[in-house]
């Protein structure tokens, strides 16, 4: 019985503290757009809610293109609604930024090399302070106008959690 209730006390832990990045400010994090603009978040985002693609690894890019490709026929680019990707790469890949900047910029049509925003450096705290449980995932945060995170989607687009954003994007204009 105590075994079972501390399994289940940790179970309760792990999920209650899995939420934790919600209804705070989403945390600072600094890059350089494909375009080559020093951008910080959340400071760019202010006065328009946003949505921010944050991904830690390169595979994931097909499961943020499954919520993109339904975002910008929808959205368009950053109009109401602000919209940037940012891979996340730590610090040991820095000396390699300009070779995997340069990839992308190839990959990433034009219009979104101002949008797409690529982070080195240390990873931990952003795990932590995301709610990161799935490296491999990419994670959807819904800001408001203020930087604070309302909500989050991981993983390939659904048509339920398609339509749960964009309801709770269309009360945040």
């Amino acid at each position: 019985m105590i075994k079972t209730l501390l399994v289940a006390s940790i179970f309760f832990n792990v999920l209650s503290a899995n939420d934790d990045y919600l209804n705070k400010k989403f945390p600072t994090i600094e890059g350089i757009s494909l375009s080559g603009n020093n951008v910080k978040f959340p400071d760019v985002l202010m006065g328009k809610p946003s949505v921010l693609a944050v991904a830690f690894k390169q595979k994931a890019q097909l499961c943020i293109n499954s919520w993109a490709d339904e975002f910008f026929p929808r959205y368009g680019i950053n109009k109401d609604i602000q919209y940037y990707e940012i891979p996340m790469l730590g610090g040991q890949w820095t000396m390699a930024r300009n070779w995997i900047d340069g990839g992308m910029r190839g990959g990433v049509p034009k219009p979104l090399h101002d949008y797409t925003v690529t982070y080195y450096g240390p990873l931990r705290n952003y795990y932590k302070s995301l709610g990161i449980s799935q490296r491999g995932d990419c994670y959807m945060y819904v800001l408001d106008k203020d930087g604070i995170i309302i909500d989050r989607f991981n993983g390939f687009s659904t048509k339920e959690g398609l339509e749960s954003m964009f309801n709770l994007l269309d009360s945040l204009k």
